[in-house]
């Protein structure tokens, strides 16, 4: 595996080996001996969407923010995080990039990130692995059409909840 830095601290573009022969190929996504990752998995999430859906930008709160790893096993996605360390130097900075299952690369998206995901194709798989627990009472979400995706005529299919978040900007606007 190779780990590559981005401007944002401690977010990660994890380049995964895959073994390839002739049964097809094997991607190893976590090994406890990666200690440069300071991530341990608690639980893990596998979603499969059709193309436009979203999910996110969802957070959750002070002791209970979680450290995500994201891997895409089939299709394609844009994934969407959003700074919001207060001290951090990119606070109310938006990273995103697209992840496919062709590229072997997973992001490593550390505690104090707002993250989510559209999906790009139909029958896009990912894999989610976090560091803590679902805590539904903690979560906290940011508007997606808030953010600038460039994402042409994209029918974009959105939960209700999802929906009723607040902007990115009403949303740095409360924290200060």
């Amino acid at each position: 595996m190779n780990i590559n830095s981005t401007k944002f601290k401690d977010l990660k573009i994890l380049k995964l080996k895959r073994f390839i022969d002739l049964r097809g190929n094997l991607v190893k996504t976590i090994n406890k001996n990666y200690k440069s990752l300071k991530f341990n998995c608690f639980e893990s999430y596998i979603s499969i969407s059709k193309k436009g859906a979203v999910r996110g930008l969802h957070g959750q709160l002070g002791k209970y923010s979680q450290s995500k790893i994201i891997y895409c096993i089939q299709g394609k996605f844009l994934d969407i995080a959003v700074d919001l360390r207060i001290n951090s130097k990119t606070y109310g900075k938006v990273f995103k990039k697209i992840i496919n299952s062709k590229n072997s690369e997973a992001l490593l998206i550390p505690k104090g990130f707002a993250h989510g995901v559209v999906v790009l194709e139909n029958n896009t798989i990912l894999l989610n692995y976090s560091s803590s627990a679902h805590k539904p009472k903690q979560e906290y979400g940011i508007n997606i059409k808030s953010i600038n995706l460039n994402l042409g005529k994209l029918k974009l299919i959105i939960s209700k909840k999802d929906k009723s978040f607040l902007s990115l900007n009403e949303f740095l606007k409360q924290k200060k």
